[in-house]
């Protein structure tokens, strides 16, 4: 997968040096048949996970907007630019995934586990990240003004430059929550 990114961007600089007409409709665009199998089933779609360990999924820039996924296997997976606006990610498993600019607004995360997930740039302003475990999540620029962060473990998160205006930051573990750390 990674090789056909490499391939893409030298063709798209060989195009730009070369002054011919660029379109490439899907260089940044999630995997069409790993998308349409999470929309279809969360069952399945984690069955595959289990199948296919090796398999990275790329959710780059995929619109999941609205669609429950509550429990799914995310870990690792690419949602770089994804659209989450008012998704149900209760308990879902996005360890070491690459959420850069993610549009997670409204969105309900309750007991998901984000640890080693890189956030940066990501909005998730109005969204309930109660519960969530974020160790060592890189939430760096990242929008989560009137967030509900409560009972969340942030440890050793990166909040650096985030926007915390109105969150709820009753969580453990972390310099800027409002409750004692964990034992």
């Amino acid at each position: 997968m990674r090789t056909n990114i490499a391939v893409r961007h030298a063709l798209i600089a060989a195009l730009i040096l070369s002054g011919s007409a660029l379109t490439v409709p899907s260089a940044y665009a999630a995997d069409a048949d790993q998308l349409a199998l999470l929309k279809r089933s969360v069952s399945e779609w984690n069955q595959w996970r289990t199948d296919n360990p090796n398999v990275t999924p790329d959710l780059t820039s995929a619109d999941l907007a609205g669609t429950n996924l509550l429990g799914a296997n995310l870990s690792s997976a690419d949602l770089t630019d994804a659209t989450l606006t008012d998704t149900n990610l209760t308990e879902v498993n996005l360890t070491g995934a690459k959420l850069r600019g993610v549009k997670a607004t409204g969105s309900l995360l309750f007991s998901a586990v984000l640890d080693n997930a890189d956030a940066n740039g990501a909005n998730f302003e109005g969204s309930n990240l109660s519960s969530i475990k974020g160790r060592h999540t890189i939430f760096a620029s990242a929008d989560l003004r009137n967030a509900n962060l409560s009972d969340a473990d942030l440890a050793e998160a990166d909040l650096n430059g985030a926007n915390l205006a109105g969150a709820n930051m009753s969580c453990k573990n972390h310099e800027l929550c409002t409750t004692t750390p964990a034992g």
